[in-house]
């Protein structure tokens, strides 16, 4: 007997259980990772520690209490694990043993600590904390219970919520954080036996994540210390004894983000950039010889960038690590981004090419490497959002050779590789009984005679059928600095499963096709990019031929969003738009958005007031008069990368044209909302969505 599979629903994109931030115990026997999925009942997410023995397969649930268990980290002999728990008095850190046993709270913050990290000797725990400016880190009173903690920073949160509030920074609010107080994130450590937090930095400067070196006499933090800090956003590497003392400069040649200490401690290989080309720049990997002073540009000549840039409906900013050595010194690991997949790539210090070890048609997005031959990752492909696995890494593949832009791609399926590879997890088994649709990937030629990549994903089911043909949603992802790729996208299935195929493309400015492609949308938004969006859909309706012309309807989110408002201001073709967390006027959203200046600055290529002109001519509320695609503005109320009142300035202006327009106002969520917003909240968001579009898909 048969059963036809389900279709897949709404609500369906909370009950995956996603692996995330894997780490190997240092015998290599045990891998712990989180696992994230959501909770109906209290509208929102729990995440959880998980962990699986190698050699059995037998995987156990570590932690039960609390919602928001994560950032594990092993001591260096293996025997606790350190994480971050909210089970009592707020985000606090807890020491669990490995071989089972009650976790024991460490602290005592009144702020969240983040960026976990052990001293050698196992005595200390190091992390970064906000601090207020001038004062030092905040604790609980020694006679407050946890219930009193709780109480009392929720009554502090309140009183800076309802107070007046005066700002002298530039950037003084944050998207998903909302407006900031004068706090400083600085470095701590704890005493794993006491408790006891001693901060090693202060001033009026954010600390980094933090390294240390082998010996663990030395701590090495990014940091922006410069005079004129949020001019220029540059953080330098600084260097400070492992025990507090003064902070000196190692290196300002480079804007490190994330640094690693070779294991015979005279290296440090950075991750950052020279800022060559702006917002647009590739993540780089750098050497830093601590003997001579000097600096290697190790990925000079790399024609990729380094890192995750893929993209999913499924998960928001996952922390990955930054390079990771071997035990011998003689190479690194890292994340890479070539043609919508992410791949472990491993660099032979002093080689000028890398070899690739872990990859294929898939997006990598989290990892963790046992120094020696052996890595363990978390990766998401088109059937399924995130699965755990572990490979041998005894074989390579050549890396892809460098692209001229009218050159083919790797136009030919990439299977999984290396073949040693295994899975270690067993979640998400429900969605065998579901309907998944195909995903293939396209190339096509675009203006200049750039060659490029797009998707589509056909229906799973007929329902929209018309004289043989399907209607069609064209997505248009975010950024532009990103990329659609190998990955698993809930909203797209969903559309697929109501009749319509997805049509989605990686325009000029997307990431994964050279810095040149990724640079050129710089100061020419809506121009040649919208050209390789229409372009990449022409191309997709001429080699599927099931594809309805006549039935196209657009969306996206952030710069989709812009383009989305460019979109249906330059042509008539959609029947339908809808525009998610957009942009319509580059001389407001200088002035209102948490990024406003330097992206604005660096991507539009223009400043207030000296600039209004041509920050108005790639705003779409320029071209708002034509305006005939029936639209509905999607916005978080919450939203401060773009602000609502971008969505605000664009209704109003169609609704006075008397233009077919609606806005809706989603409240309590932020730029995230689709990714990590509450699961009631995203619900409503692809519903409205997908009914917008259907109910104006002609006859």
């Amino acid at each position: 007997m048969s059963f036809a599979k389900k279709a897949l629903d709404v609500t369906d994109m909370v009950r995956f259980e996603l692996p995330a931030n894997p780490k190997i115990s240092p015998d290599g026997l045990t891998v712990v990772y989180e696992v994230t999925t959501g909770d109906l009942a209290a509208d929102g997410y729990v995440r959880h520690l998980h962990a699986v023995h190698v050699e059995s397969g037998e995987i156990k649930q570590w932690t039960h209490v609390g919602t928001q268990n994560a950032s594990p980290v092993f001591d260096p002999l293996g025997k606790n694990i350190a994480f971050l728990s909210n089970r009592e008095g707020g985000s606090q850190v807890w020491l669990m043993p490995r071989m089972g046993g009650e976790a024991r709270r460490l602290t005592r913050l009144c702020r969240p600590v983040s960026n976990l990290l052990f001293h050698p000797s196992g005595k200390w725990i190091y992390g970064t904390v906000a601090v207020p400016e001038g004062k030092t880190v905040e604790q609980w009173e020694d006679d407050w219970s946890a219930a009193d903690a709780v109480k009392k920073i929720e009554d502090r949160d309140k009183a800076w919520m309802d107070g007046p509030k005066r700002f002298r920074r530039l950037y003084y609010k944050a998207d998903g954080t909302g407006l900031l107080p004068d706090v400083y994130r600085q470095l701590v450590r704890i005493h794993v036996e006491t408790g006891a937090v001693e901060q090693l930095t202060d001033g009026p400067y954010h600390v980094g994540e933090p390294a240390m070196s082998p010996d663990g006499e030395t701590i090495y933090i990014p940091s922006n210390r410069r005079q004129h800090a949020e001019l220029e956003l540059w953080s330098d590497l600084y260097r400070l004894p492992a025990a507090g003392g003064e902070l000196t400069l190692v290196t300002n040649e480079v804007d490190v983000s994330q640094v690693s200490v070779s294991p015979d401690g005279k290296h440090l290989a950075l991750f950052g950039d020279q800022k060559k080309f702006g917002n647009a720049s590739h993540l780089q990997l750098y050497l830093y010889n601590l003997e001579s002073s000097s600096l290697i540009h190790v990925t000079e000549h790399f024609p990729d960038t380094l890192g995750n840039a893929g993209m999913s409906d499924m998960r928001a900013h996952e922390h990955t690590p930054g390079p990771l050595w071997s035990k011998d010194g003689q190479s690194l690991l890292v994340l890479a981004t070539r043609e919508g997949r992410t791949e472990i790539i491993r660099w032979q210090v002093g080689a000028h090419q890398p070899e690739r070890v872990a990859g294929g048609d898939r997006e990598i997005y989290g990892f963790d490497y046992d120094g020696k031959d052996t890595a363990v990752y978390c990766y998401t492909d088109f059937g399924q959002p995130g699965r755990l696995a572990m490979a041998v890494l005894s074989q390579s593949v050549e890396v892809f050779p460098e692209r001229a832009l009218k050159e083919p791609m790797h136009e030919h399926p990439c299977p999984p590789f290396p073949t040693t590879e295994r899975r270690l997890d067993v979640h998400n088994e429900w969605l065998e009984g579901h309907q998944v649709a195909n995903v293939e990937p396209f190339w096509y030629t675009s203006i200049d005679g750039w060659r490029m990549q797009g998707f589509v994903m056909l229906p799973t089911t007929q329902s929209k059928l018309k004289s043989g043909k399907v209607p069609v949603v064209l997505e248009v992802h975010g950024g532009p600095h990103l990329g659609y790729g190998y990955s698993f996208f809930h909203e797209f299935q969903y559309i697929a499963a109501q009749g319509y195929a997805v049509v989605f493309v990686n325009p000029r400015g997307s990431v994964g096709y050279g810095q040149e492609f990724a640079h050129s949308v710089c100061g020419e938004y809506g121009q040649k990019d919208s050209l390789d969006v229409l372009a990449g859909l022409d191309a997709a309706l001429e080699k599927y031929r099931q594809l309805d012309e006549q039935r196209v309807a657009v969306t996206g989110g952030s710069y989709g969003g812009f383009m989305t408002n460019w979109l249906v201001g330059h042509t008539d073709r959609f029947f339908a738009a809808v525009s998610q967390r957009s942009i319509s006027n580059f001389v407001s959203f200088y002035g209102v958005s948490d990024i406003g200046p330097f992206f604005t600055e660096l991507e539009i290529g223009g400043a207030v007031p000296a600039d209004v002109e041509k920050l108005w001519k790639q705003s779409p509320l320029a071209y708002a008069e034509a305006v005939r695609t029936p639209l509905l503005l999607l916005h978080s109320e919450q939203d401060y990368r773009c602000p609502i009142e971008q969505a605000e300035q664009f209704y109003s202006v169609l609704k006075r044209l008397s233009r077919d327009v609606e806005l809706l106002r989603i409240p309590n969520a932020n730029h995230d909302l689709s990714r990590s917003g509450k699961p009631s909240l995203r619900f409503a968001r692809l519903k409205a969505l997908f009914e917008f579009i259907d109910a104006r898909l002609p006859d």
